[in-house]
């Protein structure tokens, strides 16, 4: 399972990567043949892989894959509990892999053994059977039982391949817990800080312009007890985030449709404030979601101001009936 697999994780992988992240083909063909002169059963787990194996499957002896499947929501949970990775963020990246996996099954000309993942952890003895058939191998009894105490429900994720069933004390060292994690904060808060607040400066037009409308019918219907109250909503939902924009609007409060945009306009203005400065936190992340958490709490509070405006649109509309 590769040359330097590592200790804990066992991953490895015959794919060369050059600094931009493309496949270095010369160096990923090299170290397949190499593999391939050397060992007549081998493979490699490297997760980040299924999104190249189709760059490499030519250069490949005889290929098959095992792919080992768990429920969405576990995943989700598990990556919140060990590395404090929000939960929607799991959740979406999983099934973007999963996603991914499943597609090429529809097509891939090769073996593939599916494995559910609880069910392995249920049933090791009979998981270890069916991985020598599916790898036609014949280990010794030996190897058969260590492979299937290897396979228990852990706590804390990792361990090296020969440890024994009772010694949890092998578990991945903290340190480099905590440096993966930091890792993995960095990399999603930057991609996924950018990915809300572009939505967010998508929909801030259109709040903009529903807020726009809302008041014009303030204005013809003279609704300004429910543009109060939309107003005040809007300041409920912005406090945490916009308390000097809400603290200023409160010193005048409006009494005309004008004076009301405007109000709404230095909600809005405060929010999107918020979001540009949370992103330029989160682009820097120093290895945590608290950054990201808030730019992706202004783009939720940027979607329920403007079902709040919208709201007031169709109660001025029944009104007019």
């Amino acid at each position: 399972m590769g040359t330097t697999a590592h200790a804990f994780k066992h991953e490895w992988s015959p794919i060369a990567r050059r600094p931009d992240d493309k496949v270095d083909l010369a160096v990923t063909q090299q170290n397949i043949q190499q593999m391939n002169a050397n060992h007549e059963w081998w493979g490699w787990k490297f997760p980040s892989d299924v999104f190249h194996i189709e760059t490499v499957t030519a250069f490949l002896r005889h290929p098959g894959f095992i792919v080992v499947t768990r429920d969405l929501t576990e995943i989700a949970l598990s990556s919140l509990a060990r590395q404090d990775v929000p939960f929607e963020i799991s959740l979406y990246e999983a099934a973007k892999v999963s996603r991914r996996i499943a597609e090429r099954m529809l097509f891939w000309p090769w073996p593939i053994l599916v494995i559910p993942f609880a069910e392995a952890l249920r049933q090791p003895n009979a998981l270890v059977e069916v991985l020598c058939g599916f790898l036609q191998m014949n280990p010794s009894e030996v190897m058969r039982k260590q492979a299937s105490e290897f396979v228990q429900p852990l706590t804390r994720g990792y361990r090296p391949f020969d440890a024994k069933p009772d010694q949890l004390h092998d578990f991945s060292p903290a340190g480099e817990i905590q440096t993966d994690s930091q890792n993995l904060a960095m990399d999603l808060s930057r991609r996924y800080s950018k990915d809300y607040l572009q939505q967010f400066e998508a929909l801030l037009p259109k709040a903009k312009a529903t807020a726009d409308d809302l008041a014009a019918k303030i204005q013809r219907t003279d609704g300004f007890q429910i543009g109060s109250d939309i107003l005040e909503q809007l300041r409920d939902l912005f406090g945490g985030l916009t308390q000097a924009a809400s603290n200023a609007a409160r010193k005048a409060e409006p009494f005309s449709a004008e004076k009301w945009r405007a109000a709404v306009n230095q909600e809005l203005e405060g929010l999107a404030t918020a979001a540009q400065n949370a992103n330029q936190e989160a682009l820097h992340s120093n290895g945590d979601y608290r950054a990201l958490n808030r730019v992706y709490r202004a783009l939720q509070l940027l979607i329920r101001a403007r079902t709040t405006l919208k709201a007031g649109v169709h109660r001025l509309k029944l009104q007019e009936r």
